[in-house]
């Protein structure tokens, strides 16, 4: 058998993913800083050892086109197929890419994300003679068999596909990864051969029948970690699973923003910072250098970060700041000594299920404990953390404080929105929360 072609289908509106795939297709959707596609095409690369693969786009094709190129940086050569019926679903974009292809191939789902698969092994364990090879999941939990598809398997065999089903009786839960022999392509060219009208609906539903025909349709037992990305909740847990996984290997830095009136006292905070376990460096960035900073650089692991202009705004020092720190995770705090590093740990296990969190000095808590934030200012902080929310809801953003400067957020979030920042002064803070939802 010749190596495999690759073949990842990324036509679709992806409308259960809106607002997410309202510019951009679902696949470029990002986990943990990469689009899904991206994804997919490295497991391809990596476990499989693809490196012809064809991509079928539609909807926002041209920002695949853009990321993806010709494969040339991502050690593999692409090629695209354009679908122009999105509405005749997967099967046509199948039945056009299988006009070009005449070997065996891997279909991936572009809109599928896996973490520390074994899909070697599915190539390892091929049988050449299979017209299809099902990567399967055993899934114990029936609400997620119910939003994929399961298969019925005898003798080795599957017998029968079943999409979405509304009563569960296996426990192997579909995937959207597939080996195809080249035959596959003819029964698809067959199907539309009336018309293109008149093709087969949906790909579940067209290989069951295909199965229950006897037709040699073999499962493989995937071992992963996955999740169709259909919605916000599936991209939000995809997040969290991938970060998750190697959590405690990600370095952490956290940016010190000193205002001048502050500087003179902050050999204390700083080397507190600079102790604490969590973080892997501190970086203090300032207007113009002192004593008092250059103490604070003697500081094991503390980084003096001075700015080139020294009527910069706090919106210059903060840019300025996270651009020199070299951590996987950012985390921010401020000069005034109102925030403890024992919180640190706090902003690091939410953000293993968020893009940014931002701390708060509203709540009853923290006023008892001495935060500043009290009174009118109080009030105003909590309505316009509030009125964000509102605006964002379908973004499940939580905020009661939109001016706190103790903040964490990963970098491939601060990548994502530094050039949509224009503030200069404190109102930086809010702006960020306003660049990260939209």
């Amino acid at each position: 058998m010749r190596e495999l072609i690759g073949l990842l289908p990324a036509a679709g509106r992806g409308i259960r993913a809106y607002p997410y795939s309202r510019y951009v297709p679902k696949s470029m959707l990002q986990v943990d800083g990469v689009p899904i596609l991206q994804r997919n095409v490295e497991l391809m690369r990596d476990q499989l050892g693809i490196r012809d693969v064809r991509i079928v786009i539609g909807h926002h094709g041209e920002v695949i086109r853009e990321h993806l190129g010709d494969g040339s940086d991502f050690g593999v050569q692409v090629s695209y197929i354009e679908n122009p019926r999105i509405d005749l679903e997967l099967p046509y974009s199948l039945y056009l890419a299988g006009q070009e292809i005449d070997g065996h191939c891997c279909m991936i789902l572009a809109d599928e994300c896996y973490a520390d698969s074994n899909h070697r092994e599915m190539l390892a364990g091929l049988d050449p003679s299979a017209l299809v090879t099902l990567g399967l999941i055993r899934s114990e939990y029936k609400k997620h068999i119910k939003k994929n598809y399961t298969v019925d398997v005898r003798d080795g065999w599957a017998r029968d596909l079943i999409e979405k089903p509304s009563v569960v009786t296996s426990h192997w839960m579909g995937t959207g990864t597939y080996i195809l022999h080249p035959d596959v392509f003819g029964r698809l060219r067959k199907a539309y051969s009336g018309g293109i009208e008149d093709g087969p609906g949906d790909w579940t539903t067209w290989l069951g029948t295909l199965a229950r025909a006897g037709e040699k349709i073999l499962p493989f037992e995937l071992d992963a970690k996955y999740i169709n990305i259909n919605s916000r909740d599936d991209l939000n847990y995809a997040n969290y699973l991938i970060r998750d996984l190697r959590f405690d290997q990600r370095s952490t830095s956290l940016v010190y923003v000193v205002d001048d009136e502050n500087e003179e006292s902050i050999a204390g905070p700083v080397s507190r910072f600079a102790a604490e376990p969590e973080l892997d460096e501190v970086i203090a960035v300032a207007r113009r250098s002192s004593p008092a900073l250059e103490k604070a650089a003697r500081i094991e692991n503390v980084t003096l970060c001075i700015a080139e202009d020294p009527t910069i705004g706090l919106a210059g020092l903060v840019r300025l700041g996270l651009d020199e720190a070299r951590g996987d995770i950012l985390l921010m705090s401020y000069s005034d000594d109102t925030f403890s590093p024992r919180d640190v740990s706090k902003l690091l296990v939410y953000l293993r299920d968020a893009d940014m969190v931002v701390g708060t000095r509203t709540t009853r808590q923290m006023i008892e404990q001495g935060t500043n934030m009290r009174g009118v200012v109080r009030i105003a902080q909590v309505l316009l953390a509030k009125l964000l929310q509102l605006l964002w809801w379908r973004f499940d953003s939580r905020f009661t404080d939109v001016g706190c400067v103790y903040r964490g957020l990963w970098r491939s979030t601060w990548v994502t929105i530094r050039d949509h920042l224009t503030a200069n002064g404190v109102e930086v803070f809010p702006e960020m929360m306003l660049a990260d939802r939209a």
